[in-house]
């Protein structure tokens, strides 16, 4: 009878619908630790927050696997706990209950702004009682610090093993071509029509107006009336109106197509890249004219390879040499500059710079694998049976 509640509960967490009637209606053993039970519920509980990513992620069979392989992970996980917190009271550990107390005040303190009012009606909705969660508070507090007692065991990585990581990692290090880069980005802007910026400039006929003053000023100057060539100047310049007025009556009736609208912004582009050309400092152009987020800091991108930079800029950037700028790279979104500050040839890093990391990297794989032995040896000494 209990082999059929069982499987009851294990078909139950295949199947969404009953996962929460389950919790509500039916618990079980599905495993003993030594004098520990470990419930579906327990199990459950551990699950339901992977279930929810797994069903955005899967479906069908897939999901049912992934669900199975959850499952397991998660009751391995419990008997685990279980385990280390029996190892605990082995040793006659004891944690003060002023430990957990203050562990619990803190919780109340950070998450809930210091309103236990507000924490206990959490507690009550996850139907949780407040002895309930002092308990499952010590079980965390005991399993950090008996995972930080064996971490902090002396562990040695020799100068042997950390050349050998190199050796066989060496493709690790390599390191593909890299440029520093600073960058220059105008926005595109609203274009605008010619007619409209040509209307602020100085028309002909305020040229000839003035051509004609300055002949008379001429003539003023040297106390004489207009004189032949005064008069064919103005004669000239009546002249010069009308077949400006002809042209620009014929240009409105043949229907001449309006010149094109142009892009102030790409005129801005176009002036820093004078002031470039012209000897300017990239990294003071780029403080004051460009739009893009590393514009306080002169532009600049840092090192960078080729995995970094859109296609358009990337074909362009890495042709550059250090210290030449590239011409206006025009887009869908602006313009870009692009200066080079220096450049690194691919390479290996060696083992001297990166000896630092090989030596974390092993400390780390070593702690794990002592944790797990650990684990293991634990395994190995108990009495753990799964329904």
């Amino acid at each position: 009878m209990k082999r059929h509640v069982v499987m009851m509960i294990a078909a139950a967490v295949l199947v969404p619908g009953l996962m929460s009637m389950a919790a509500d209606v039916i618990d079980g053993v599905m495993a003993i630790v030594n004098d520990k039970v470990i419930t579906f519920s327990q199990v459950l509980e551990l699950v339901q927050p992977v279930d929810r990513e797994l069903r955005r992620n899967f479906s069908g069979a897939e999901l049912e696997e992934q669900r199975r392989k959850a499952q397991t992970d998660a009751l391995n996980t419990l008997i685990e706990h279980a385990l280390i917190v029996q190892e605990f009271n082995t040793k006659g550990y004891k944690i003060p209950d002023t430990v957990v107390d203050q562990q619990i005040n803190d919780i109340i303190s950070k998450e809930y702004g210091g309103n236990r009012a507000a924490f206990v009606k959490t507690l009550e909705a996850e139907n949780l009682t407040l002895s309930q969660f002092r308990e499952q508070e010590l079980e965390r507090i005991i399993l950090q610090v008996m995972r930080n007692h064996k971490a902090q065991q002396t562990i040695i990585v020799s100068p042997y093993k950390i050349q050998k990581y190199y050796q066989e990692n060496i493709d690790q290090f390599k390191v593909g071509d890299q440029i520093k880069l600073r960058m220059i980005f105008v926005k595109r802007g609203e274009p605008v029509a010619t007619g409209t910026m040509a209307a602020e400039q100085p028309s002909s006929t305020s040229t000839n107006q003035s051509a004609l003053t300055n002949a008379e000023e001429i003539d003023v100057a040297t106390n004489s009336g207009p004189s032949a060539s005064t008069t064919n100047m103005a004669a000239s310049a009546t002249t010069t109106n009308s077949e400006v007025s002809t042209a620009t009556t014929n240009s409105e009736t043949s229907g001449t197509a309006p010149p094109p609208a142009v892009d102030l912004q790409r005129r801005l582009a176009e002036e820093i890249l004078a002031k470039l050309d012209a000897g300017d400092s990239f990294e003071s152009l780029a403080r004051v004219y460009s739009e893009g987020k590393e514009a306080k800091e002169g532009g600049d991108w840092g090192w960078i390879g080729h995995d970094v930079l859109r296609k358009e800029l990337n074909e362009i950037a890495f042709t550059l040499k250090a210290g030449q700028h590239s011409r206006i790279i025009e887009t869908a979104e602006g313009y870009y500059i692009l200066e080079v500050d220096d450049v690194k040839p691919a390479h290996t890093t060696p083992l001297a710079e990166v000896r630092d990391d090989i030596e974390k990297t092993l400390l780390q794989e070593q702690r794990a694998k002592m944790q797990e032995d650990w684990v293991k040896d634990l395994r190995a000494k108990a009495y753990i049976r799964i329904f």
